[in-house]
């Protein structure tokens, strides 16, 4: 798990490792600005304390200064005024100080040991009558020193300046010194920061767990897809769940490898279809040579091994033949759909009268029509447009329909072929061929564009020069020209086949 945490190479890696240093500045900066405000705030607040506490101390002091006191003539004992500041400083724990308005110093009360000074500007400023405070901190003690100003009221008592003195600076008689400790105040903002950095190490704590639930929130779709790649088998892309309130750029990542998993099924599906198909396609074309070439190769040998009579041998020398040109047949519908395939040959556009390619394939197959005695009604519009086609291809596309109702119709039925043209639609001509002929079951209807089928055996065999390729060749080029072919038949009534184009 700690491998997997902080491995950079990987995406959950670079997550936790970027989480955690954002998350570690983060409660750093805030830490050391929080400890910051919080000491200042902290010695703000004993400076404010010990400020307020000197100024009653001064105003103590003042108020046991007596009138006859070293601060009005230097000829006075200090007396009980030394005993009274001295009970004060030991009592408040401050050491109290007096000077002249020369800035002698006329009384220095220790308590803490230490020395009370004023720098001559400093000092220059207090008799001025105005309040003097500074910090005096050290490694082992933080003091907070007052200079405040005494002066002689109307009653010529002596009291303490309470604000800036806005008098004649000749009222100062001089100034209380009050130094005073901040208090253990290192120990107060040790503690605090030590509070601070068990806040920061349980914050971080809970961050890593926030982020690893995050980073695993975030890889958990890419984990999916992963496991979902290697698991693949079977010629079967599996598909990923999409993940729950997740962002959308892990929704589109999933959804793509979706479509993905989905094409390749789709392809693969294809290409196992189309392998079915090569295997039947092979199958069925074995068979359709079988046949003949069995019977040509029987007819050899007995052409060969027995002595014939002229009237024989013409007979077998006719059906050989006959064979011979049901394989040719064969041979030449495998070519057409061989290029049709491909999707390289081009098609040989031209505007084209759909009367003349009706005139043409009826002339084509005017023997077979005479033969079986067929009456061929045709109902065509007056004022046919033109269309553009490959006029060969829709040629052979005439013939095959033509031909399949002529073979499969009674001697002496009637076909009906009708041309119309088509308003309000994609197509401008519409194309039918109706026979009276034996019909196709519904549920062989399907099957009849699949190259080799042929509807049944008792069919097949009245009509031995079928290949069951002539209506996939007609299905294939009728798509080349974007147009659409249906069919509609009963059995024992016929059918009609129609096309758009």
């Amino acid at each position: 798990m700690i491998r997997k945490m902080f491995n950079i190479n990987s995406i959950f890696g670079r997550l936790m490792v970027s989480h955690m240093i954002i998350i570690f500045i983060s409660l750093a900066v805030i830490g050391i600005m929080f400890g910051y405000l919080v000491q200042n705030y902290y010695y703000g607040l004993k400076e404010w304390e010990a400020t307020n506490n000197g100024r009653r101390v001064a105003s103590l002091v003042s108020e046991n200064l007596e009138e006859e006191n070293i601060l009005m003539t230097d000829e006075i004992s200090l007396g009980s005024t030394r005993t009274k500041i001295v009970t004060i400083a030991r009592s408040t724990n401050m050491e109290i100080g007096l000077i002249d308005e020369n800035g002698k110093m006329l009384l220095n009360v220790s308590s803490i040991q230490a020395n009370l000074s004023l720098e001559p500007e400093e000092l220059n400023h207090v008799l001025s009558g105005n309040t003097f405070s500074k910090k005096i901190m050290g490694p082992e003690y933080k003091l907070l020193f007052m200079a405040i100003p005494l002066k002689k009221t109307e009653d010529n008592n002596i009291k303490i300046v309470e604000a800036k003195n806005t008098d004649d600076a000749s009222q100062v008689k001089g100034a209380i010194l009050i130094q005073t400790p901040l208090g253990n105040t290192a120990t107060t903002v040790n503690n605090i920061m030590k509070l601070i950095l068990y806040s920061f190490l349980v914050a971080l704590i809970a961050s890593v767990f926030l982020s690893y639930s995050f980073s695993e929130r975030i890889t958990k779709p890419i984990d999916s897809i992963k496991k979902a790649a290697l698991k693949s088998s079977d010629g079967k892309v599996e598909e990923v769940k999409l993940p729950d309130s997740s962002t959308e750029e892990i929704n589109h990542l999933a959804n793509t490898y979706n479509y993905a998993a989905r094409q390749i099924n789709r392809t693969l599906k294809k290409q196992k279809s189309l392998e079915k198909m090569q295997k039947q396609f092979v199958a069925d074309v074995s068979h359709e040579f079988r046949a003949p070439l069995t019977s040509i190769k029987g007819f050899l040998e007995i052409l060969i091994e027995q002595d014939l009579n002229k009237d024989d041998i013409d007979e077998y020398l006719n059906i050989m033949y006959t064979d011979t040109e049901h394989l040719e047949r064969v041979l030449s519908n495998l070519l057409v759909l061989s290029k049709l395939d491909t999707e390289k040959e081009s098609l040989n556009l031209k505007q084209t009268s759909p009367e003349f390619l009706i005139k043409a394939a009826l002339k084509s197959l005017e023997t077979k029509i005479r033969d079986k005695n067929i009456k061929i009604n045709k109902v065509i519009d007056d004022y046919l447009l033109d269309i553009e086609i490959d006029r060969n291809k829709i040629h052979e596309v005439l013939i095959n329909l033509i031909e399949n109702a002529i073979n499969y119709s009674k001697v002496g039925s009637e076909i009906t072929i009708k041309v119309k043209n088509i308003e309000d639609s994609d197509y401008s001509v519409r194309f039918s061929i109706i026979d009276n002929g034996i019909g196709i079951p519904e549920d062989e209807l399907e099957n009849i564009w699949k190259r080799f089928y042929k509807i049944d055996s008792a069919r097949t065999r009245k009509v031995q020069e079928g290949s069951g390729l002539g209506l996939a060749i007609v299905k294939d080029i009728i798509q080349k020209h974007n147009g659409e072919i249906n069919i509609e038949s009963t059995v024992g009534e016929g059918s009609k086949f129609t096309f758009k184009l």
